[in-house]
């Protein structure tokens, strides 16, 4: 599954708020039956301090363009970007009260990337400890239609220094060539995400698991979960803030390995204008002590509710009576009534792509190498037996480094990888591994393919015959 610039900034968002993260091994396997998924390996990082981006920038000024504050804020103070590769566009627009700007963009003869910041007309903080800023999907349009779009990755953050500004970064991967065609970026409207304090909650968890005692296991879809917790009774679980949110209920308690599991049931979040919660952490009431868990999101419950578990390990059945929960509440409110839609196009330059027939570690066979001016992906397939491995949700790709005309060699990361499952449980796994060009050990950089020679994966160098 791809995840899109939306999901990327809706899961960042929920970290700077500090809530838990969600449990990414039982997302792998609610996936899992959907046959292809996409794991980011990687965020962006924050800003160097002074001194050291003041000594990065001194030694790549003369390859780099004169860049905006985006662009450092995203890939580092020592990012670089060749003249030759981006196109200024610079296109400011304000619905309501926020005010987009598309700055930069870079356009290959498979892919498009757009670099763009967001802000309050008054220039107010877009992200406090009480909400967060949400801008929605975006989507890229080529000659006014979709179909070329066939995937699409992005990533945005904000300094703190500066909290009135926050930047993103889309990239899109396009079926067909898109340079010099009319290209459009559209972007959703934008909407607010009031988190306050979490409140408690005050439910017999003893009892309610005592009506019904329930085992998930771990491969348990989100309809077979929820059934499940039908059994027990929660008529007496009444959530603390039920008037002003009526549709979020208690769903029930239930045990999966060495965790006490406690879910929410809820229709359906709508990012834009909605409300969700979660079930934050667990105070034990003989000690004060705080439990705080992973949450998933289950959204296979054959309507349009979604189950919302929270799973505390090292807790048992004999604590339910002593532990009570903590419930967060997230309302999402409409800031703007219309997105955004910007106009441009330019020239694309080139991505060189390589037939190659290469082993690798943990069952890999390598059958494509893509160099792009945006990063390299390898493409290939993977035994079934190696990618249902214990390990193969922490797959490391090969170490991949690139030769330069001028003898130089560039240093890559991991940053992304996908899998597609075949029809049958035996089929060859289809996979692939997208990689970034680093400039430092906290910087990105851009490329020209021209300048790329070859291209070393682990210990063999691959000449780039294009």
């Amino acid at each position: 599954m791809n995840l899109t610039p939306d999901d990327l900034r809706i899961r960042q968002a929920l970290e700077q708020i500090e809530t838990p993260m969600y449990d990414i091994a039982g997302a792998v396997r609610e996936q899992r039956a959907r046959r292809s998924r996409r794991i980011p390996l990687r965020r962006s990082h924050r800003l160097l301090a002074a001194l050291v981006a003041a000594l990065l920038l001194t030694a790549t000024a003369a390859a780099a363009v004169q860049l905006s504050g985006s662009w450092r804020a995203l890939f580092g103070q020592g990012v670089i970007v060749p003249t030759e590769l981006t196109t200024p566009v610079y296109q400011t627009k304000t619905v309501g009260d926020c005010t987009v700007t598309l700055e930069d963009a870079i356009v290959t003869d498979g892919s498009v990337a757009v670099i763009y910041s967001l802000r309050y007309a008054d220039a107010s903080a877009l992200h406090t400890d009480r909400y967060t800023t949400l801008l929605g999907a975006t989507s890229l349009l080529l000659d006014g239609t979709e179909d070329a779009c066939v995937s699409a990755t992005g990533t945005g953050t904000f300094d703190s220094e500066q909290p009135g500004v926050e930047y993103f970064y889309d990239a899109f991967t396009l079926s067909e060539d898109p340079g010099d065609q009319p290209l459009t970026l559209e972007i959703g409207p934008a909407s607010r995400l009031d988190h306050p304090d979490a409140v408690d909650a005050s439910i017999d968890l003893a009892a309610i698991y005592a009506s019904h005692p329930v085992t998930h296991q771990a491969e348990d879809t989100g309809a077979q979960r929820l059934a499940a917790l039908r059994q027990q009774d929660c008529s007496g679980a009444v959530l603390p803030q039920s008037a002003e949110s009526p549709d979020i209920r208690f769903a029930g308690v239930a045990l999966e390995n060495d965790a006490l599991c406690l879910a929410l049931v809820m229709p359906t979040y709508d990012r834009f204008d909605g409300e969700s919660a979660q079930i934050a952490s667990l105070r034990d009431s003989r000690d004060g002590r705080m439990y705080y868990g992973s949450t998933h999101i289950y959204g296979d419950t054959g309507s349009d509710l979604e189950l919302c578990e929270s799973s505390f390990s090292g807790l048992s059945v004999e604590d339910l009576p002593y532990l009570e929960p903590q419930i967060a509440y997230r309302r999402s409110t409409p800031l703007t009534d219309k997105g955004w839609t910007f106009t441009f196009s330019a020239p694309s330059v080139k991505t060189l792509t390589q037939t190659l027939s290469l082993s690798c570690n943990a069952g890999l066979q390598l059958n494509q190498l893509t160099v792009s001016p945006l990063g390299i992906e390898l493409t290939g397939t993977q035994t079934a037996a190696a990618a249902d491995s214990d390990t193969s949700d922490s797959l490391e790709g090969p170490t991949v480094t690139l030769l330069l005309e001028d003898g130089t060699a560039v240093q890559t990361q991991a940053h992304s990888w996908s899998r597609s499952y075949g029809e049958t449980d035996d089929a060859p796994v289809e996979i692939s591994i997208e990689y970034e060009y680093r400039a430092d050990a906290h910087s990105r950089r851009f490329l020209p393919t021209e300048s790329v020679t070859a291209v070393r994966i682990d210990q063999k160098t691959i000449p780039i015959t294009e």
